[in-house]
């Protein structure tokens, strides 16, 4: 009886498929709709390459939907300076750093709409802006939304995204110091100098800034610690030309960048609270795993120098 059962349900099945014959992805399984990629996370983040006279940063619009679509599909996109002023109300506190809106001028659109074309699934939205005009000690956002398109319904939910833009050259990001720092009168009392610290991309696209064990802005600061930032340009031969930001009391300095191992050989002599000191050390990029970590261990060891 229950063989008899079975046999009745597969008969079933294959006279249902016989009367509707369609296959489940020749026609969507859900609404397809126009939206903007990142917008459910709120913001994303786009690196700002400040060597470049002019970089381009991108927007990307996607079409949900099971299947490719059929035609080309025209969306407008138009910008959003108070959502920025938004968010700096809603999630900043008064001792944070606000988020400012690019100046009119400083960056443009080299299209005026996105085309998705037929076959795919998003296409980008290229935004074209000139670096040098970002101050390393503001932080900058743009934000879009969605104005028109040809075909299918816009997004109803999630529909600005915050372009959070970060400058950076090929030699700023996450270093960690290692290194000491002496007393020019008392060269046996040192002092050891380890400590992360973040470069930051100034000027052009081969210097950054360094701040000397303070670290950078944070909560509650009134500024950005003016007395204790230099900077590092690495010339062509590799050799860095060191130089005082703003208050720090940089009397000489030098040293190396080696740019297989991403290391800073450095050497520098400042004045604090009237003493002169004398800092050497190796600045190191951060490495991804426990394995790169020790071969640079390695190499510092190799070729630390304890003559000054």
């Amino acid at each position: 009886m229950k063989k008899i059962n079975y046999i009745l349900i597969i008969i079933s099945a294959f006279v249902l498929y016989g009367c509707d014959q369609t296959i489940p992805m020749e026609k969507d399984l859900y609404p397809q709709s126009v939206y903007l990629v990142g917008a459910k996370n709120k913001i994303i983040d786009r690196p700002l390459n400040i060597g470049y006279a002019n970089d381009t940063v991108y927007a990307s619009v996607a079409i949900s939907g099971s299947r490719p679509i059929n035609d080309d599909v025209t969306v407008g996109i138009e910008e959003s300076p108070e959502c920025v002023t938004e968010y700096n109300k809603k999630e900043l506190g008064s001792n944070d750093i606000l988020y400012k809106y690019l100046e009119k001028g400083t960056y443009s659109f080299p299209q005026k709409d996105v085309v998705v074309k037929k076959g795919d699934v998003y296409a980008t939205y290229p935004i074209l802006i000139n670096p040098a005009s970002l101050h390393v000690d503001s932080l900058y956002m743009l934000a879009f939304k969605l104005d028109s398109t040809t075909m299918y319904q816009l997004a109803k939910e999630d529909t600005v995204v915050l372009v959070r833009l970060n400058t950076m050259n090929k030699y700023s990001g996450l270093y960690y110091m290692d290194g000491v720092i002496k007393p020019a009168d008392n060269p046996n009392d040192s002092i050891i100098y380890k400590s992360p610290r973040n470069l930051q991309a100034v000027y052009d696209g081969k210097t950054v800034r360094m701040y000397h064990q303070k670290n950078e802005w944070s909560k509650g600061a009134t500024d950005y610690r003016p007395g204790f930032c230099f900077t590092i340009t690495i010339n062509d031969d590799n050799s860095c030309t060191l130089k005082s930001w703003d208050k720090f009391k940089l009397i000489s300095g030098g040293g190396k960048y080696y740019p297989d191992m991403k290391v800073y050989d450095l050497w520098y002599t400042f004045e604090e609270d009237g003493v002169i000191k004398k800092t050497r050390g190796f600045l190191y990029k951060e490495r991804s795993n426990d394995d790169e970590t020790r071969k640079i261990n390695d190499w510092m060891d190799e070729n630390r120098k304890y003559d000054y």
